[in-house]
């Protein structure tokens, strides 16, 4: 347990002097650039090899999906009202489509029309003694996320303001078909009304994220220097035929795509060795720790037998843990994309996962290291490094 506390302090200090030193690391911006650097120079002393992998990304592209639902709808009540409904249900059904396939599916449909950036991931790899029959990537993505304004005022009417937009898109869109083969009057223009005081809410949606990024400490720069410590201690106490890879991705607030570039280039290699991801984010809350067996918006498969594998490892040394799906519409995390290329991933949550209840530090200028309970960094470096030993015997 000495050894554990002492890998979960380095984490914490260098979590905290990047946090000083850059403040927040928006995906794109010099201050997560310099990070990768850090990272990157830190690893050198003690893994046999470190590679700084870049790659580049569109910056706010993510989110872009956001401000063209509220401009679609405003155009499709204008033409609503001139009764060419036509004109609104292509508007309203583009909006949805660019939603689902850039939100629910992390699909780079509208990155092209935004300003292209630079990202960095950093990998660092520590070899075994003898040969390598299995690989072991832990991870973490050093990127902030943009504070979320509905998640830092008024948490309380996220779902109502998100999803009751989402809701008013897709009325909107019906009603443009069913005017499209009726016309009665007074229904008609009951529902426009209607549909016209949705503006209120759909509005809001504008204003959903600020250009400012969060100080990103649980969220989760201490997941990436975990996983470093982590790898310092395996470089020292080297496995006999396990190779264990450090990774910090970027951009991973940007919809994943530092993982998916990452993933992309080393997917040869993922087929080649037997590959186990264990990913973590969110780290705030040791009572509240579980692992993931979906991702993105429950769109890919994680796999459910390395998450009960960590639990046991968990419940073995006292912690109470479980595993469970990804929650729809709460978006995904790194080992999603891993996951499409063959690697037996999961991700480790220490926080409450659904846009009811999760805590007023995720995505906002909260979200400090004071606010990461190290009892639960403590419990993922124990239970993360317990199951390598144990799958190298």
């Amino acid at each position: 347990m000495k050894t554990i506390k002492i890998i979960t302090k380095k984490a914490f200090n260098l979590a905290k002097d990047i946090i000083d030193k850059l403040g927040p690391r928006l995906a794109g911006t010099k201050p997560a650039l310099e990070t990768a650097d850090i990272l990157k120079n830190e690893l050198e002393p003690f893994a046999d090899k470190v590679d700084l992998e870049e790659f580049y990304l569109r910056k706010g592209a993510f989110l872009g999906w956001i401000k063209i639902l509220v401009i679609s709808y405003l155009l499709a009540m204008v033409f609503l009202w001139v009764n060419l409904p036509i004109v609104s249900l292509v508007l309203t059904a583009l909006s949805i489509i660019i939603l689902v396939l850039q939100f629910f599916f992390y699909l780079p449909l509208i990155d092209i029309f935004y300003p292209r950036a630079k990202g960095k991931n950093v990998i660092g790899y520590i070899e075994p003694k003898e040969t390598v029959k299995k690989q072991i990537i832990v991870s973490g993505h050093h990127d902030s996320a943009r504070i979320f304004n509905f998640l830092y005022k008024q948490p309380k009417f996220y779902n109502l303001r998100v999803t009751g937009s989402i809701i008013f898109v897709i009325i909107l869109l019906l009603t443009s078909i069913l005017f499209l083969f009726i016309s009665i009057d007074a229904l008609t223009l009951t529902l426009k009304i209607i549909l016209t005081l949705g503006i209120l809410l759909i509005g809001q949606m504008w204003f959903f994220a600020s250009k400012e990024g969060t100080p990103g400490a649980g969220d989760n720069l201490i997941s990436s220097t975990m996983s470093l410590e982590i790898g310092r201690y395996f470089s020292e106490n080297k496995l006999k035929n396990t190779r264990i890879i450090v990774a910090s991705f970027d951009a991973e607030e940007e919809g994943l795509r530092g993982s998916r570039a990452y993933a992309k280039k080393h997917q040869n290699e993922f087929n080649k060795l037997p590959t186990y991801l264990l990913n973590s984010d969110c780290m705030y809350y040791l009572n509240e720790i579980f692992f993931l067996t979906s991702d993105i918006n429950k769109t890919v498969k994680l796999s459910e037998n390395l998450a009960k594998d960590l639990v046991k490892v968990a419940n073995k040394l006292g912690y109470k843990t479980t595993y469970k799906p990804i929650e729809f519409l709460t978006g995904g995390t790194d080992a999603g994309e891993l996951a499409k290329y063959n690697v037996k991933a999961t991700t480790l949550i220490a926080m409450p996962w659904s846009n009811s209840k999760r805590a007023n530090i995720y995505h906002t200028p909260n979200d400090t290291l004071d606010k990461v309970e190290p009892e639960a960094v403590e419990a993922a470096v124990n239970i993360f490094v317990t199951y390598i030993k144990q799958t190298e015997k």
